[in-house]
């Protein structure tokens, strides 16, 4: 079982029934197209688990309208890919193994010193045994493919088998028919992506990365490596907090944070049905400087941090 907490807050998953398109789509296919990848390098198989598939499909249902390249942000590794025409399930993992070239044993890095082999190594992990994939044509033409993993892959300090250690990342991003990106989601530009898009959305100008708040922002997450505990830092700055027992990203904790903006009210200017005082910080008018931390704990969980100058969530005030 994965578990995320967040400080006053926990977020749920709803899934729902699954449906696969036929050739080169079944789950034989995507289970076989991932199998033969990894035998190569000696890794056992990975196993067709509905509950996965199920996810899988409900987020490719949700990516239909505009066939975004946006993860789920959800308890499981992930790949996505996007091809223009009758881009097929065996296509896309077929691409994500292309990168193999890209990634270096020796180094346990991918050799272009970005991202560009995390695909190849979420699809050889040895310790995700579970794959459950989907498929879903878009509005504009586009085709959309999404494979999830448990346990996920791609996480530092744990080994991938014969091939080394796992990246300091649980998800990859996109794989085209001519191109393909990989990125970390724990960039200072993923924290402001999240944060940004949130206040868009309520007329409130972006954030901006700042360096000192950023070091303060690590100093703590530093210190909470021994026990992962959801302790404020009672600093000068506003402040969210977050925790996973998954490599849960920055922009993934960002979105948790996003997430509570139904239980903002408004009108009475108060949490309704739930916490939202997470999402209040994330889309606080005044507070226009931004330094986000993340670190993995002892106990193998997750610890993300952001703190904001000046601070939000002032009683009396709105935040916008």
């Amino acid at each position: 079982m994965w578990f995320i907490k967040l400080f006053l807050a926990t977020c749920f998953m709803t899934l729902c029934l699954i449906h696969l398109s036929e050739a080169q789509n079944s789950p034989r296919d995507f289970v076989n197209a991932h199998n033969v990848f990894r035998a190569a390098v000696g890794v056992g198989p990975l196993v067709w688990n509905h509950t996965l598939a199920t996810y899988a499909q409900n987020y490719a249902d949700e990516r239909t309208g505009d066939c975004k390249l946006e993860h789920s942000y959800g308890p499981y590794g992930e790949n996505l890919a996007e091809g223009y025409g009758n881009l097929d399930g065996v296509d896309a993992v077929k691409m994500w193994a292309s990168e193999k070239p890209d990634y270096d044993h020796g180094s346990n890095r991918c050799k272009s010193g970005s991202d560009d082999c995390l695909h190849y190594t979420q699809v050889v992990w040895s310790k995700s045994v579970h794959l459950g994939c989907a498929r879903s044509e878009c509005a504009n033409g586009w085709v959309f493919v999404i494979c999830s993993y448990d346990p996920v892959g791609n996480v530092e300090g744990e080994q991938i088998g014969t091939m080394g250690t796992r990246f300091p990342v649980t998800i990859c991003l996109v794989a085209l028919t001519v191109a393909h990106v990989c990125l970390a989601q724990n960039s200072p530009q993923d924290y402001l992506r999240v944060h940004n898009a949130a206040r868009a959305q309520v007329g409130v100008g972006p954030m901006t990365w700042d360096a000192t708040v950023a070091a303060y922002a690590q100093q703590y997450a530093n210190k909470r490596i021994a026990d992962c505990d959801l302790i404020h830092s009672e600093g000068p700055y506003g402040e969210n907090l977050a925790e996973a027992s998954y490599a849960l990203t920055g922009a993934g904790a960002v979105k948790l944070w996003v997430d509570e903006k139904p239980h903002y009210n408004y009108a009475s200017n108060k949490c309704i049905g739930g916490e939202c005082l997470h999402y209040t910080q994330v889309v606080w008018r005044n507070s226009t400087r931004l330094g986000c931390a993340r670190v993995e704990c002892r106990s193998g969980w997750w610890f993300v941090t952001c703190n904001y100058d000046p601070p939000g969530n002032y009683v009396g005030e709105r935040p916008y």
